[in-house]
C-alpha cells in the first residue's frame, strides 16, 4: 500500500490581515496544514507550539523584517523558506537568497503557483517514505549511481558520510555521529577536518546533480536533502 503523504506544515507571515486570511483559507483548502502570523513575535509563538516545514514570508513587516527572520531561523530551524513580497528589485532578490530563502516570489502570485512551489519545496526537504528514486549508493564499489546509469566515484570517507546522512533524509546528523563514523577521536577532532570533508562531498554531489544537496545547520549538524538513496 502506498503511504499517504504527510501534508506540509506551513506558516504564513503577513501583516495584511485580509491577505493573510485569504492565503490561509486557500492553502488549507488545498490540503496544507497552514497557520498564520502577522509579525516575528507571533511567528516565534507558533513555532514554540509546533514546528513547520515551509515558511511563507513577507519582507515588509512591523518590527523585525523578513530578511532578519530568514537569517535567524535558517540558523536554528530545519525548514524551507518562500519569500513572498511586492519587492521585485534584483538586489532584494539576491539579498533574500543570501539570507536563506529557497524561493523568492513577487506579488501578486496565483494561488496555484504558490501551492505548486510549496509542494515542490516540501518534496525536496521531506522525501516520501518508501520512495524508490532509482539512486543507488554502492558502498563496496565506492560509487553513486544515478537512475540513468551515470556513476560518481567516491572516496571511502565520502561513502561513510553519505551513507550516514542518507539514512535520515531531511533529518539532522550531528557532527559527533560523523566523527564516530569516520573513526576520528572526538575529543581531539579538529572541526576544520569534518567541515572540509563535508564541503568536498557537497561540491562533488552538486557538480554531479543539482538535486543532491547537503545542508549545514549551525551548531546542529548536517542534512542530506535530495532523492532517497538506496544502499546497494
Amino acid at each position: 500500500m502506498t503511504p499517504t503523504p504527510t501534508p506540509a506544515r506551513v506558516i504564513v507571515v503577513e501583516d495584511n490581515e485580509f491577505l493573510l486570511e485569504e492565503m490561509l483559507f486557500q492553502l488549507n483548502m488545498q490540503g496544507f496544514a497552514a497557520r498564520g502570523a502577522p509579525d516575528a513575535a507571533a511567528l516565534d509563538a507558533l513555532l514554540a507550539l509546533a514546528p513547520c516545514d515551509i515558511l511563507v514570508l513577507d519582507l515588509n513587516l512591523p518590527g523585525e523584517d523578513g530578511f532578519s527572520i530568514a537569517r535567524r531561523l535558517c540558523d536554528r530551524q530545519r525548514l524551507g523558506i518562500v519569500m513572498l513580497t511586492a519587492r521585485d528589485d534584483i538586489e532584494d532578490k539576491l539579498r533574500g537568497f543570501a539570507d536563506g530563502a529557497d524561493l523568492y516570489l513577487v506579488k501578486p502570485v496565483d494561488r496555484r503557483e504558490l501551492a505548486a512551489c510549496i509542494r515542490a519545496l516540501h518534496r525536496r526537504l521531506v522525501p516520501a517514505a518508501g520512495t524508490d528514486s532509482g539512486w543507488r549508493l554502492q558502498a563496496a564499489q565506492r560509487k553513486l549511481l544515478a537512475p540513468g546509469g551515470q556513476a560518481l566515484d567516491l572516496t571511502p570517507q565520502d561513502v561513510q558520510v553519505l551513507a550516514l546522512l542518507a539514512e535520515q533524509p531531511g533529518g539532522t546528523c550531528a557532527r559527533q555521529a560523523l566523527v564516530r563514523a569516520l573513526g576520528i577521536d572526538f575529543v581531539n577532532a579538529p572541526e576544520g577536518r569534518i567541515n572540509t570533508t563535508v564541503s568536498r562531498l557537497r561540491q562533488k554531489l552538486a557538480a554531479f546533480d543539482a538535486e543532491l544537496r547537503i545542508i549545514t545547520w549551525r551548531n546542529q549538524g548536517y542534512s542530506y536533502i535530495g532523492p532517497p538513496l538506496a544502499l546497494a
